[in-house]
């Protein structure tokens, strides 16, 4: 990764007379493969992902505390009814550095009828809108946007790789993506000698910091983030030099996860990233971009890609989000397809 982040104008690929959509698909392929991070401008959705409309989604946080214990995952609150759709609280997990709230897509569409029973096809819950106006219509707004969004980068993608662009089409056609709403409260810093002993505090150009989500390769394929005015993301080089992620206003910041990265034979990068705080409150609004459940994940037509054994892509993500602390030991509650096996386990998602 270079020691900048690529920032790339994609305002063409919205165009259908647009002329120079080559050297933008360029320019995303040589983020993707490269960096596995970039910064993205010019998509044409102002109205639905402002600075107004983030700002109304995060009333949100703003709600009663027993108003919130209604919309927390089942994990948290054994009373309620959601397991993977929700709110997972401060007390999620050990730092109490973040709480969060996942909303899939029957924000826009109706979720299909199954013969059996599938919790990744879990309904949202959501709150009242007595309580919190318009809030919902904002997050259909801004959910249906990211889609686009993320449609708009996989066939440029598709293109610069040389495989159809249906392939992507047809797996992300009602898709089950999750926007996912994130806080980080105020922090306070330990003493000098508790902050020189724990690896969980740093300095950087004189200023301390906390790292607030540790570093990690998204698990998934595609994640769009629109960060709130408080910076603090970091992509890691090739070299281990840790990257500042500076987002722009109505711009976003691209990461590819590890399924991706696997998927296209490694042709696109899986960039391992972090979070720190500089102690305010912050708060960011990530949106991952996942296609059916019952979407084969099998080697794609790009000469020289690796061989690997096919899988159902939602074996893969029940699987790998039952370990994280909002779904833990959740996984018996879909038993993977027989033969199903982690992908990682004899590889480097990166």
């Amino acid at each position: 990764m270079p020691t900048k982040i690529p920032r790339i104008d994609i305002g063409c690929l919205f165009d259908s007379e647009a002329t120079d959509k080559a050297a933008t698909d360029g320019a995303i392929y040589r983020a993707a493969s490269e960096s596995g991070f970039m910064v993205i401008t010019g998509t044409p959705h102002e109205a639905e992902l402002g600075s107004d409309r983030r700002k109304s989604m995060l009333r949100l946080f703003g709600l009663p505390e027993a108003e919130r214990r209604k919309l927390w995952k089942r994990n948290f609150a054994p009373e309620n009814p959601n397991l993977y759709r929700g709110w997972f609280p401060l007390h999620s997990g050990d730092s109490l550095c973040r709480e969060g709230f996942e909303i899939g897509p029957d924000c826009v569409r109706a979720l299909p009828d199954l013969t059996t029973p599938d919790v990744l096809y879990e309904p949202s819950v959501f709150p009242p809108e007595i309580a919190i106006p318009e809030w919902r219509e904002h997050v259909a707004d801004f959910y249906q946007a990211m889609e686009s969004i993320g449609n708009t980068l996989l066939a440029s993608l598709s293109r610069s790789l040389g495989i159809s662009e249906a392939i992507f089409e047809d797996a992300f056609r009602d898709g089950i993506s999750t926007l996912r709403l994130l806080r980080y409260p105020a922090r306070t810093f330990p003493d000098d000698g508790v902050f020189a002993e724990s690896p969980l505090f740093m300095t950087k150009d004189d200023r301390s910091y906390e790292i607030v989500c540790g570093a990690h390769v998204d698990t998934g394929l595609v994640t769009l983030l629109a960060d709130c005015e408080v910076p603090g993301l970091q992509a890691q080089s090739e070299s281990g030099e840790w990257v500042d992620v500076d987002i722009p206003a109505g711009g976003f910041a691209v990461n590819f996860g590890g399924l991706l990265s696997r998927w296209t034979g490694k042709r696109i990068r899986a960039t391992r990233h972090r979070v720190l705080s500089a102690g305010p409150e912050r708060f960011s609004i990530p949106f991952f971009f996942e296609p059916r459940p019952d979407t084969l994940i099998a080697p794609l037509p790009i000469p020289g890609a690796g061989a690997f054994e096919p899988f159902l892509f939602g074996d893969y993500l029940w699987d790998t989000t039952t370990r994280f602390p909002e779904n833990y030991g959740l996984g018996y509650l879909r038993p993977a397809q027989d033969g199903y096996r982690d992908p990682w386990a004899s590889s480097d998602p990166t």
